[in-house]
């Protein structure tokens, strides 16, 4: 996918039917042998009912025509065994499509779930969590419904459409010159209005992910939306994406039966053509009652066939504009470049201090889909190993952004971000935030148990790594109080704890991680005076003899830093002790009045701190 890079990303156009076989024939080819069971079965069952016509006829002229019982149990038996291999034949059929479409789903499901993954941050700047959870579950529902029937139904009755006709002038020469009539006419509306009906189909797709979208905001801020007394507001945004949505889906609808209409009337009527020129025939004493038999027979399943082709081809149409917005979202290539051949980055030993050195090198990034403005321009500091620096400013100093590039989420545009010395860029991703802890301002915890929650970052932690850490981040308390303990499960986004316990748990995440580095966004924020009291202390231990990068809005975190760098507007404009900087900048005395004044308006000193 093309991106302007200050701007959303350029809309990509639909993939042709060649690109969408290449896209998913790598998780067809794993089950080339069930699929080519299922081919064989689909001839079987098409055989077995173009093999019913000719017996018809035996049926017709031998037994019941020369009044011969024998005869009449011959073809009856013959019929009866005809019928035995069509049910084999569906059964196999259904099973193995069934199994194949299950199980190719599943793969496709897996891998863009897996791509997602990859995905730099600066794709989800843009991307719409709705739309790519509708990608993953309503689009491969549609298709995995094809799969598993429509397509199978459309092979089937495919070959009975041409089967039929090879039968129908076989039957008489004659019906051939209606058939290269008859069959261009149903064609050419098949091949126009499917176009256009697969474009509406991509559109309708579209329009109900805008729906899915608005859904999971409003859900995910149900508490938002309720406080502020917008219910109604929202409901009618709702609704607009819903009336968009049935519109082109209505359009969609009325291609559809557009398609059909068009395409039972050639077929009927060129049927109706060939049965009269059939009579004429029989009439003429140039055909038998039971050639004339199973030629209207051969001429039903003609009919049938064309009728079924032109029900479903909406429904594939439909899997197509489906498959398209899979099989885009797995081309999509914004991922950050892995080195060929990373750097090998020490783990342990006595030169594993050399990891926790980091140096930003005139570093300038704008964000994709931000504004032009840099949101960090020409930053450079070095932070030894074992040292504690403090990053203040204002909202939109670009703190955070400098975790972002930390954290490799983004590249800089200019300038080296280095630890131990080495490029991020020559370090493998999984290497480098291996070594990294990160406690957010607003942690994010999975819908799973606390246990669960806490061994993330770490999950082959044993039960008494796990419970001391909780117990240094003064968690265990609390966890131990649940119903259930560390097996409580604590909702979708930890909704069942309360703020500060979250923020207890992701820091007990980030003690039992160990990580050489340490990133903190404030992670005693949401704490209460006498869980930060006990947590500070935590931390403290947490981060003595560890590389820590604090962005700091509370006094203690602010005193205890070895350096303190002050920003403004992304750049780096004051460096320096909580003293030196309450008396170099006037900016820095500002936010000190601002975030770290006590309630009386005194501003605390390094030594009335310590």
């Amino acid at each position: 996918m093309q991106r302007d890079p200050h701007n959303a990303p350029v809309k990509p156009t639909a993939l042709t039917g060649r690109q969408l076989l290449a896209v998913f024939w790598p998780f067809l080819r794993p089950y080339r042998r069930q699929i080519a069971g299922a081919i064989l079965s689909l001839f079987l069952v098409a055989g077995a009912l173009l093999t019913m016509g000719r017996g018809l006829a035996y049926l017709v002229d031998q037994g019941l025509g020369k009044q011969d019982p024998a005869l009449l149990d011959r073809a009856v038996m013959g019929t009866a065994v005809i019928a035995l291999l069509l049910a084999v034949g569906s059964f196999l059929r259904t099973t193995l499509v069934n199994q194949i479409g299950e199980m190719v789903l599943a793969d496709v499901r897996r891998a863009v779930f897996a791509h997602l993954l990859k995905l730099s941050a600066g794709w989800f700047e843009t991307a719409r969590t709705g739309d790519v959870l509708a990608r993953i579950t309503t689009d491969t529902a549609i298709v995995q419904t094809v799969m598993t029937s429509t397509l199978s139904m459309a092979a089937r009755n495919v070959i009975l459409l041409i089967g039929g006709l090879i039968m129908v002038v076989l039957s008489s020469p004659k019906m051939s010159l209606v058939v290269l009539v008859v069959v261009p006419v149903v064609v050419v509306p098949l091949i126009f209005i499917g176009r256009r009906l697969r474009t509406a189909s991509r559109l309708a797709q579209d329009r109900l992910a805008d729906v899915a979208v608005q859904a999971e905001e409003t859900v995910s801020a149900i508490r938002t939306v309720q406080s502020f007394g917008r219910e109604a507001y929202v409901r009618q945004h709702f609704e607009s994406s819903v009336d968009a949505s049935l519109a082109a889906a209505l359009s969609r609808v009325r291609l559809r039966g557009w398609l059909s209409g068009i395409l039972i009337f050639m077929v009927f009527a060129g049927i109706s053509v060939i049965l009269w020129i059939g009579g004429q025939d029989l009439l003429a004493g140039r055909i038998s009652a039971g050639d004339l038999s199973s030629f209207v027979f051969y001429a039903f399943l003609v009919a049938s066939s064309t009728g079924f082709l032109s029900e479903l081809a909406g429904d594939l149409q439909r899997a197509a504009g489906a498959a398209d917005r899979i099989a885009q979202l797995l081309a999509t290539d914004e991922t950050l470049d892995e080195p060929a051949k990373p750097e090998t980055m020490v783990s342990e030993g006595a030169n594993i201090r050399s990891f926790e050195n980091v140096s930003f090198e005139n570093v300038s990034f704008a964000y994709p889909a931000g504004a032009k403005r840099p949101a960090v321009r020409a930053v450079d500091f070095t932070v030894d190993a074992g040292q504690r620096i403090a990053l203040v400013g204002p909202s939109g100093a670009g703190k955070s952004t400098l975790f972002h590039l930390l954290l490799r989420f983004y590249d800089p545009d200019a300038g080296v971000v280095r630890v131990g010395g080495n490029d991020l860029r020559d370090l493998a991703l999984a290497d480098l935030r291996g070594h990294i802890g990160l406690v957010p301002q607003e942690p994010a915890l999975f819908s799973a148990t606390i246990r669960e929650n806490l061994a993330f970052g770490r999950p082959d932690a044993p039960d008494q790594d796990i419970i001391s850490a909780a117990k240094q981040a003064e968690a265990h308390e609390f966890i131990a109080a649940l119903s259930q303990g560390y097996d409580t499960p604590v909702g979708e986004k930890g909704v069942r704890l309360s703020g500060g316990q979250r923020q207890r748990v992701a820091i007990a995440r980030a003690i039992l991680r160990n990580p050489r580095l340490l990133l903190l966004d404030e992670a005693t924020s949401a704490l209460d005076a006498q869980s930060e009291a006990a947590v500070h202390a935590a931390l403290e231990n947490l981060m003595r003899n560890r590389t820590t990068i604090v962005i700091a809005h509370r006094l203690a975190t602010v005193i205890r830093a070895d350096r303190i760098l002050l920003m403004e507007q992304g750049e780096i404009t004051g460096s320096g002790t909580h003293e030196e900087l309450m008396h170099e900048s006037p900016l820095y005395r500002n936010l000190a009045d601002l975030q770290f004044s006590v309630p009386g308006g005194k501003i605390y000193s390094g030594s009335e701190e310590k």
